[in-house]
């Protein structure tokens, strides 16, 4: 704004003119003081020094610029500008750790500098205004700021242990399940939690979905379910080991999570890669006694499919629960190593051939006895899918197929829809930006195809 205003006059406006509308250029009794310390205080400070020297030359653009208020302004919007650098979404996923580390630091430094050189940048008290603007714009987001890390102070002093820790097989999983203290909130629907872990990091709170909740002895036990996937998870998987000590964590939350919307569906499609799966099975878990609600299909893809056991129970419990209330769970669980078939060589190659043939044996069955029962993946236009069929998933020892590629959205949605041509579908999706595009195109192909249902698509980010 002095840039455009004050400036320009001082290009404009000689010392003696501008000295008759300073305010700092006034006598001491008609000056409006500062809110916060009078003009007459400061003067030492005041670049130009104040009043003007008497003279009809102009003073000059420069020597606004030039000025303490130029000054101090420059240094406060350079913190801003770093600060907006830093947060941006490209910035953000290239690497979060810097994002998170220039973030607190800069906030800081913002709050810091706006402290020392309001204060300075005040000095010249040119038109004596008792309260900074800038506190009416960035006071509110300044305390909520403080709030926050006083209360992530005060919960980093509360110890949590660890309860029970599982790690998957192929070890990119991490189990945690944890006693909340009874001065926590109530965890319900669809919640997350910002976990600290004190060995890997003093001052990282990172964001986890509360995969399950029960009640033990009136104390919530919950359970996170964490991937190596950055430099961050991948150190708390080095320090907390099933066969090690219990660890400590420090919890902040938990908290509401985007995906609420899944109850005014009577189906519900729950896509997740890796652990973006932990989300749906968590809200599943509470509102699959609902009366409205019919079926939910989970379709969960992973390199490993050893990976799948980590979840089992969570699996079973949401079974369980659907079942009770005349509700139906599929999973639908893909198994993606990289480029989703064997080279054709070694071990590899005998197993491939062992399950598409006991495979193959499976779906001619379906098609003696009734057509109708073959799997999707096995209808696939351009490569059918094979599985292999397992009964230890589930506690109740129903078959789960787990096949070997990607699915085809496009046509497990339209066999989704058909099984209820009347009813819409909430497609739910947390997963890398391939995948999202993917279920997103073909949501829209689903809804050309036909008008007597919708296919509600919705992108949850948990990161």
């Amino acid at each position: 704004m002095h840039h455009i205003g004050t400036f320009v006059v001082f290009d404009q406006s000689s010392g003696k003119e501008l000295n008759k509308v300073l305010n700092c250029a006034q006598a001491p009794g008609a000056s409006m003081p500062l809110g916060y310390l009078g003009s007459h205080q400061l003067t030492s400070l005041q670049f130009p020094a104040c009043p003007l020297p008497e003279t009809d030359e102009k003073v000059g653009y420069l020597a606004g610029v030039l000025s303490t208020p130029g000054i101090t302004g420059y240094l406060l919007m350079a913190v801003i500008i770093l600060l907006g650098w830093f947060s941006r979404p490209k910035g953000r996923r290239l690497s979060y750790r810097v994002f998170y580390a220039m973030h607190h630091l800069l906030v800081t430094a913002w709050v810091l500098l706006f402290v020392l050189l309001l204060v300075v940048h005040a000095a010249n008290d040119w038109v004596g205004v008792g309260v900074p603007v800038v506190l009416l714009i960035a006071g509110l987001p300044m305390l909520s700021y403080a709030f926050t890390r006083a209360k992530r102070l005060y919960l980093s002093c509360l110890k949590i242990e660890l309860v029970k820790v599982v790690r998957s097989e192929s070890g990119q999983l991490l189990r945690l399940d944890v006693d909340l203290p009874r001065s926590y909130r109530h965890a319900s629907v669809g919640m997350y939690a910002y976990i600290k872990v004190p060995k890997a990091s003093y001052t990282e709170w990172h964001p986890f979905t509360i995969a399950g909740m029960e009640v033990v002895d009136g104390v919530q036990r919950i359970t996170f379910i964490i991937m190596a996937a950055g430099i961050w998870t991948k150190k708390v998987h080095e320090i907390i080991k099933p066969e090690g000590e219990p660890g400590v964590l420090h919890i902040d939350g938990p908290y509401f999570a985007p995906a609420v919307t899944i109850q005014a569906h009577e189906i519900v499609v729950g896509i997740g890669g890796g652990v973006g799966v932990t989300p749906f099975l968590s809200f599943l878990s509470h509102i699959a006694s609902a009366s409205n609600f019919k079926r939910a299909h989970i379709f969960w893809t992973t390199r490993t499919a050893s990976d799948y056991k980590i979840m089992s129970d969570l699996f079973s419990k949401l079974e369980e629960r659907m079942q009770t209330r005349g509700g139906k769970l599929v999973l639908h669980l893909h198994t993606t190593p990289k480029g989703s078939i064997w080279k054709g060589d070694g071990i590899g190659s005998l197993f491939d051939l062992a399950t598409r043939h006991i495979w193959q044996k499976r779906v001619d069955n379906f098609i003696r006895k009734d057509p109708t029962m073959i799997p999707t993946i096995a209808r696939y236009p351009r490569m059918p899918l094979h599985a292999v069929v397992v009964n230890d998933i589930l506690h109740s020892g129903n078959p789960v197929a787990i096949p070997v590629g990607r699915p085809d959205f496009q046509r497990e949605l339209k066999a989704v829809g058909n099984q209820d041509t009347h009813a819409d579908v909430g497609v739910y999706v947390c997963a890398a930006e391939p995948v999202k595009q993917s279920v997103e195109e073909a949501c829209v192909a689903c809804n050309m195809s036909t008008t007597t249902q919708k296919f509600h698509f919705n992108y949850e980010r948990f990161s």
